[in-house]
């Protein structure tokens, strides 16, 4: 590094610099602009892809209410096309359909595939608390109980601990079961459930 003695070299230095290297600064400004501009076109272009998706997304789910086989093919394509919240969403719809029809197999899929490409914590848990409560009802309770042991945050614990509750009543584990009910007891959530809890404890003890 050149120590400066006077404000002459100083100025002399600045000349040579900018003499020996404006044309890449030039370049260089010109790259940064033209970089700012690529980014903000290309959030624009996010954010205009993101609403179009969110409409497309709102049309299919309308239209999956119907149950006609083409909305339902329709979703199915959207879903396995779309790999951000509203794919994850339009699963979620997918196996909510299945579980009307009484095909849990198909529910099932949904639900992984949600719970597998939910960048979202809620949104995870969500899914993977429908998917626990379909492998339970296939009688998969040891993979229920496993996809439990996926769902994270407190405010779910609740729901949770109710599920794993009944898993382990129906699979003999009294003790297990009474531990769950209770954890949940003691947990945050919407009194309905949480009597619906105590009732459930109270028959244990029975």
């Amino acid at each position: 590094m050149e120590v400066y003695t006077t404000e002459t070299e100083q100025i002399d230095v600045i000349k040579r610099f900018f003499a020996n290297n404006g044309k890449y600064l030039a370049v260089g400004l010109v790259l940064g602009i033209g970089a700012l501009a690529g980014w903000h076109y290309w959030q624009s272009h996010q954010t205009n892809q993101l609403q179009d998706t969110a409409a497309t997304f709102e049309k299919l789910n309308k239209s999956l209410k119907s149950g006609s086989k083409e909305s339902v093919v329709a979703t199915e394509k959207f879903a396995n096309e779309t790999n951000n919240i509203y794919g994850v969403m339009a699963d979620v719809e997918l196996a909510k359909h299945a579980v009307e029809q009484n095909d849990l197999a198909q529910a099932e899929k949904r639900l992984l595939a949600a719970s597998g490409k939910a960048k979202d914590e809620g949104m995870q848990a969500l899914a993977n608390i429908r998917l626990a409560r379909v492998q339970f009802a296939e009688d998969k309770s040891d993979a229920a109980l496993k996809t439990l042991e996926q769902v994270k945050g407190k405010g779910w614990l609740v729901v949770v601990e109710n599920i794993r509750g009944d898993i382990l009543t129906k699979k003999g584990d009294i003790a297990g079961a009474r531990a769950a009910y209770s954890r949940g007891l003691e947990a945050d959530g919407p009194q309905p459930l949480k009597s619906s809890i105590q009732i459930k404890l109270n028959n244990l003890s029975s």
